[in-house]
């Protein structure tokens, strides 16, 4: 049984609704954090949601650092559409998947997810043989 056809075309629209993406790559140091946390303070500059996705972004790479041990490098990613922004964190690493922590009351680490999950929207993290994409979107 054929299916409907397909058809792909431009966004109809103003050019300012078009997305705007830009992606770097880091080496996985904690020296690079505060790098990829003036990245997309650039990208975003002048969003309103620029600064809740500045610093989820750097909870995600400060958590890849820690904890991909076997990752070279991390790359984050900026896509904004309007007022949402998407953010990927993605490490080269093979071991270890993210996971929620509870922390206690004098731990000086394990917030990270808990702070992504009260300022995003939606956010979740993918898997494969390449690394762990952590994602995150977030908007005003």
């Amino acid at each position: 049984m054929p299916g409907a056809p397909f058809s792909a075309s431009a966004p109809a629209g103003p050019r300012s609704a078009r997305p705007a993406a830009a992606a770097r790559t880091f080496e996985r140091r904690a020296e690079e954090v505060p790098a990829a946390r003036r990245f997309v303070r650039d990208v975003l500059a002048g969003h309103p949601a620029g600064g809740d996705a500045e610093l989820l972004t750097c909870e995600l790479v400060t958590n890849a650092v820690r904890h991909a041990i076997d990752a070279a490098q991390v790359t984050v990613a900026v896509l904004r559409r309007g007022g949402v922004v998407h953010v990927d964190v993605v490490d080269d690493g093979c071991t270890g998947l993210p996971h929620w922590r509870e922390a206690g009351g004098h731990d000086e680490g394990g917030r990270g997810f808990l702070l992504v999950n009260a300022l995003a929207e939606r956010w979740g993290f993918l898997r494969e043989r390449s690394g762990t994409c952590v994602w995150f979107e977030i908007a005003p």
